[in-house]
């Protein structure tokens, strides 16, 4: 494999057997020159090369890459081209001053641009084996390619000194990279490193207080573990449970797009279940009565994204809805989420939980002798009047050991003799059986199939009524991958219910626990230490209760997704990034403390991290690029205005489809490659969803795996971001790290005291990104109607104003 030092040397090799008084025709140059360069020295593939490619009566010289990425037209040794003086330290000079001064050059330009626009190629390199000029020979940056610069090598000579950059634009990894199309916008012939990689030690923690550590662990405790807890669960679904469905009136969605949650998870031309929700706006769809019916003897199917409240609304159906039906079956919930995490066989781990629940819910010993003898009376009837039936009498010791012998055998098939057990003790007490199989979509995607396959064989062989638990793009596939090809008849959706009620009912719950007006035995120890807890707990309920925006923040930026939002007031509460001290402090002097918005906007951000970190923040870096297109600081926001506006592309449902969006993106100059990272990208944070709910994921060499879905739409999240949150202070005071600055001036300003959190500094940095971001789209050709990024930054300048003001105060 050819190197970059390997290259270096062939260069200097060639250079050195070249006469200085040769004048070769077109063949000898290509053959003893060009050939050697580009396959000795610039490290191409010759099974990537074609020569002397003929199409519509025109030949190519080479063209090179699979698939063509570049057009190398070849001119005889002789062809001098006259270069301009002066050229620049970057290698780069304008295309018309070199096209003026050399009538060759000129020509063998045209000549060039003209088979790649013809091929579709998008660079074009002409040479005479010693000088080699490349260029962009189509643009979508407003610039026409005459315009436009070239990489300029005026002789081998000078490719030699300057080897690092010709290996980096023309080789055949640099031009597969495109990093001469980066190179000739920008001048880089890379993108620019993040200012993240200057900070000392990047991504670095913030190391909770002691007081913080103490009140993120009173949090977890007191919202989220303390409600699994045999003492308080019944108390909290009759307190906390919320009606699934409610539309929140903080969304920044649509009412059409919230309603349609679920929908389009098929196709048109294929055949479905029919979905139904379990509360719509006039009914409840979902009465106890479906308990007892006999659904084809199929699982009921509740179906609902990750955090909607799956697990809740069976829970206050056992507690609350349909509670006598629960009390007088017996039920076995088997948690599939981290229960099973260390089961290798998931059919031995749920056998085993249905053998233990039955012993400790329901006294019944699967095992016992006297049970035995019940369920399996008439296997002992027939086994009296079989062969060893005539030894009870005459040798009953015998006959003894061979009944045992058989009912051992009975009992090591475990899972024929559950069932054999469930179902005789439900009959002869006249009880219904229900099973709950909970949180299989927390596992891999085969777990999932195998709990599909499970909860069919208990519907229809254990006579039970039995609940799977999924997610969308779980029943999708395993509907396809005929898991589910017999599917139920009725799928019942699950949607979130509104996420201001929710959390101020677990706030009020927790707090009633921390105060000590619940009580919880074996949490008594804890209570003693709660009161800074209960402090916090009541600034969140009076802030939440009076500013709006807090309850618009939690309802967007978590999806919908109950559990996302409280574990982020959870997280929030224990934040390193806020200041628990200060609002305790003054919540016991003066009783009241309003939290505002942009404490929970930079927790959100920030995480437990002193910077924004992509990979942990439940945010996303809209302005973020992978390429030096300035104009991609946009795309994102621009893709989600798109989706968010664009009603005439919208079908009933919100989706529009990708080929329109796409259409209408590269319209604006997009690149394909932008746009599917674009979609990509967004739909991997949720800011958009597909119809089958997929994320996308890459290989190893980073490449997109799988077919683009064929529409999106935008989420809450999506929509908080575009309308919320890109504009504000606390935004570009984190996402500055994040975002390649292309501009050297301004990357060049934003670099001084990089490291300083004092206040002024980071107002300083976020104005210069914002004039940056603004330069950038005051510069852009071709801007789009339904996107306005300075409308967008006058929206969010009273929270800079607010920062300049306290700077000015103090």
């Amino acid at each position: 494999m050819q190197t970059l030092a390997k290259g270096q040397k062939a260069l200097k090799e060639l250079i050195d057997t070249l006469s200085s008084d040769s004048n070769m025709n077109e063949a000898q140059t290509r053959f003893h020159i060009i050939d050697r360069v580009l396959f000795h020295c610039l490290g191409w593939s010759k099974d990537v090369v074609e020569v002397e490619n003929h199409e519509e009566r025109k030949f190519t010289d080479y063209e090179l890459g699979s698939p063509r990425s570049a057009v190398l037209e070849a001119k005889r040794e002789g062809t001098f081209f006259e270069i301009p003086a002066s050229l620049s330290k970057n290698l780069t000079i304008d295309l018309d001053s070199i096209m003026k001064l050399s009538a060759d050059a000129s020509e063998a330009i045209k000549q060039a641009q003209g088979y790649c626009s013809q091929r579709g190629i998008p660079i074009a390199i002409v040479s005479n084996g010693h000088q080699y000029i490349a260029f962009l020979a189509s643009r979508q940056d407003g610039v026409s390619v005459y315009e436009g610069d070239a990489v300029v090598f005026h002789s081998l000579q000078h490719m030699l000194k300057n080897f690092n950059s010709a290996w980096q634009l023309l080789s055949q990894a640099g031009i597969a990279d495109r990093n001469i199309a980066r190179y000739l916008i920008s001048g880089e012939s890379g993108i620019p490193s993040k200012l993240s990689s200057k900070l000392t030690d990047h991504p670095s923690a913030r190391y909770q207080s002691e007081m913080q550590a103490t009140l993120s662990q009173l949090s977890e405790l007191f919202l989220q573990d303390l409600i699994d807890n045999k003492e308080v669960e019944k108390a909290f679904f009759a307190e906390c449970y919320c009606e699934s469905g409610s539309l929140s009136k903080y969304a920044l969605l649509s009412k059409n797009i919230l309603e349609a949650r679920y929908a389009s998870l098929f196709s048109g031309h294929e055949a479905a279940p029919h979905l139904t929700p379990v509360k719509d706006k006039k009914t409840d769809n979902f009465s106890p009565g479906v308990l007892t019916e006999a659904i084809a003897r199929r699982p009921i199917v509740l179906l609902g994204d990750v955090g909607v409240g799956k697990t809740s609304f069976v829970k206050n159906l056992i507690y609350n809805s349909a509670y006598d039906e629960f009390q007088s079956a017996i039920y076995i919930y088997i948690d599939l989420g981290s229960t099973a995490a260390l089961s290798v066989d998931l059919k031995t781990f749920v056998l085993n939980e249905v053998e233990r629940q039955l012993f400790e819910n329901y006294d019944i010993d699967v095992s016992a002798h006297k049970f035995l003898k019940a369920i399996y009376a008439s296997d002992i009837h027939k086994f009296g009047n079989g062969i060893w039936g005539a030894k009870k009498t005459s040798d009953p010791d015998l006959y003894d050991s061979k009944l045992l012998e058989m009912l051992e055998a009975l009992t090591k098939e475990k899972d024929q003799h559950l069932k054999r057990s469930i179902n005789g003790h439900a009959n002869s007490t006249k009880r219904q059986i229900i099973i709950s199989l909970d949180n299989a979509d927390q596992r891999d995607f085969e777990i999932q199939q195998s709990a599909f396959i499970i909860a069919q064989e208990f519907a229809k062989d254990w006579n039970s009524t039995v609940f799977v638990s999924v997610r969308p793009q779980t029943f999708f596939k395993s509907k396809r991958s005929g898991a589910l090809a017999a599917y139920p008849h009725k799928v019942f959706t699950i949607s979130p219910p509104r996420i201001d009620v929710v959390v101020k009912k677990r706030l009020s719950f927790a707090l009633n626990m921390a105060e000590g007006k619940v009580s919880i035995e074996t949490i008594d120890y804890v209570r003693l230490n709660a009161g800074n807890l209960a402090q916090f707990l009541k600034a969140l309920i009076t802030s939440l209760s009076s500013n709006y925006e807090l309850y618009e923040f939690l309802s967007n930026i978590t999806g919908g997704n109950i559990r996302a939002a409280i574990e982020f007031v959870t997280n929030f509460i224990g934040s390193p990034n806020v200041d628990a001290e200060k609002i305790i402090r003054i919540m016991n002097e003066e009783e009241s403390y309003q939290i505002p918005l942009h404490e929970f906007t930079k927790s959100a951000l920030l995480g437990n991290y002193s910077h924004y970190n992509a990979d942990t923040s439940i945010a996303m870096n809209v302005y973020d690029i992978a390429s030096t297109d300035p104009k991609e600081h946009f795309l994102k926001p621009i893709l989600l205005a798109l989706l968010e506006s664009a009603q005439e592309l919208h079908d009933n449902d919100g989706f529009c489809k990708t080929k329109e969006l796409t259409s209408e993106l590269q319209g604006l100059g997009f690149t394909l490659d932008q746009i599917t990272r674009a979609f990509r990208d967004c739909t991997n944070k949720k800011l958009i969803e597909t119809s089958q709910r997929v994320t996308f994921e890459e290989d190893i060499n980073g490449v997109l795996v799988g077919k683009i879905p064929d529409s999106f739409r935008v989420t809450s999240i999506g929509a908080y971001h575009l309308k919320r949150w890109m504009s504000v202070f606390t935004y570009f005071d984190a996402m500055v790290f994040d975002t390649p600055i292309l501009d050297k001036d301004a990357r060049e300003k934003l670099s001084e005291d990089l490291n300083s959190f004092n206040i002024n500094a980071r107002y300083c940095r976020a104005v210069a990104f914002k004039s940056y971001l603004m330069d950038v789209w005051d510069n852009m050709a071709n801007k789009p109607h339904f996107f306005d990024f300075n409308q967008y930054c006058d929206a969010g300048e009273n929270t800079f104003f607010a920062v300049k003001r306290a700077i000015e105060r103090h």
